[in-house]
């Protein structure tokens, strides 16, 4: 009797300890989770950008779904220093969880070159240098995208250290296709033929330039348009600026700098009060007939207004046609898995899901990115109609551009600043700008 007792009293004990763990087994959705009944926290940060934040969201729901156990915290703030200073912070943090996965805002560019002696390690070097950032060379999901473009924007030191989402191009300015048929105007393929449209545009009383001049950094986007076609070769002239061959006051230099002022002169009164949130939809709706903008905000002006008719062409800088043919940019958004993060293994698996064909394709379509993947069916008519700018690709000025350590303001970061320039600043001249830059330059060279 007391062994029929003690049988009981032990399956009674049992049923107590099965029904605790099956208490624990599913969350409040009814979804399985970890011990506890906690689920892992996926951190994930990243710059404002709404058609590409509201992806991402789609994106974690699905991974979610897939992966019960998981919540993903999604944080995003502005896409300027805030940014920056976020990952900085997130990243020194790494290891005791506060991220897990980190993108960067354009590709691993901007390591010293031996030409460049003395000059700073990027942020993303350091940390890769450090052991922060996991090496990717043998995921699987890797060989999901072109070779060349892993080998251009995903390696360091014959390693891949991160995963890029595709290229974008910046050197252009969208254009209303009504209004340029409205006064019977071609796309200008000079900088004569821009300046020409420009003028009949303010003649017929329609503001012809916008610019999110608020932001100070949308400007240097026209800029960079201006170097890509003015200058012969960039990487060129930005060694000579370390070998001493070429200077920031040279004829080439200060006539970028001349034509920036000149579009600045040429845009909407006020435009150093317009936002880069509010830019895309002025232009969607009617009030501007050209932009300087990226590639990526195609999606954005058209969610504003679906029935606009828009394209995009290359800032001609110069008066030489063939010079001004091709867009420039950057391989954009390089998402990085933090080595020590305690979720590592749900880091990676973000990434191999995201890198399947069917969701990298939704994701390129819903970014208005160039993929980086091969075969990828693309439905933007957008991007189908600036194809012919994009066959001979280069990178732009800021992913070229090495600058010196401690430089001053006048050539700090991507080392030009006509937004200096009157009517954006205080500047009154090309001249005047190119003759402080210059001195900023020799003044941060290596002792």
């Amino acid at each position: 009797m007391k062994r029929k007792m003690l049988m009981i009293s032990l399956v009674t004990v049992l049923l107590f300890v099965l029904a605790a763990c099956n208490s624990n087994s599913t969350d409040s959705d009814g979804k399985a989770s970890t011990d506890n009944g906690k689920k892992v926290t996926l951190k994930i940060i990243h710059w404002q950008q709404e058609n590409i934040n509201n992806y991402i969201k789609q994106f974690n729901a699905k991974f979610e779904e897939k992966y019960p156990d998981v919540k993903v915290e999604y944080t995003t703030v502005p896409a300027d220093a805030t940014y920056d200073q976020l990952m900085q912070t997130r990243m020194n943090a790494g290891s005791t969880g506060d991220v897990d996965i980190i993108p960067l805002k354009s590709s691993f560019v901007g390591a010293p070159q031996d030409w460049s002696k003395g000059a700073a390690d990027p942020m993303w070097k350091q940390w890769i240098d450090a052991g922060l950032i996991s090496d990717l060379s043998d995921q699987t999901f890797i060989k999901n995208y072109n070779e060349v473009d892993v080998q251009n924007a995903m390696t360091y030191n014959d390693k891949v250290y991160g995963v890029n989402m595709g290229k974008v191009a910046f050197t252009g300015l969208f254009y209303n296709k009504d209004l340029f048929a409205k006064y019977n105007l071609q796309v200008p393929t000079t900088w004569d033929e821009l300046q020409n449209v420009i003028k009949v545009f303010k003649d017929n009383g329609v503001e012809a330039l916008g610019f999110a001049g608020k932001d100070v950094w949308p400007i240097g986007l026209a800029v960079q348009g201006l170097q890509a076609s003015i200058h012969d070769d960039q990487l060129s002239y930005i060694k000579g600026l370390w070998t001493g061959q070429t200077k920031l006051t040279d004829p080439v230099q200060i006539e970028v700098l001349q034509k920036a002022q000149t579009l600045m002169n040429s845009a909407m009164p006020g435009f150093m009060g317009i936002d880069y949130g509010t830019l895309p939809s002025l232009f969607a709706t009617g009030k501007v007939a050209m932009i300087a903008d990226g590639t990526w905000d195609a999606t954005t002006i058209q969610a504003a207004n679906p029935e606009l008719k828009f394209g995009y062409f290359p800032i001609p800088g110069s008066n030489d046609a063939a010079k001004n043919k091709d867009l420039a940019g950057k391989y954009d958004m390089t998402w990085m898995v933090v080595d020590k993060s305690p979720n590592k293994d749900y880091a990676l698996k973000w990434l191999e899901m995201l890198s399947e064909k069917d969701n990298y394709t939704d994701f390129v379509n819903a970014a208005g990115f160039l993929p980086t993947q091969p075969d990828v069916q693309i439905t933007s008519e957008f991007i189908k109609d600036i194809q012919p700018y994009l066959e001979n690709f280069k990178l732009s000025w800021d992913q070229l551009f090495i600058n010196r350590q401690n430089v001053g303001q006048y050539i700090a970061e991507s080392s030009v600043h006509a937004e200096m320039l009157k009517p954006a600043g205080p500047i009154a001249t090309p001249e005047e700008l190119a003759s402080k830059s210059q001195a900023d330059w020799d003044a941060a060279a290596p002792k």
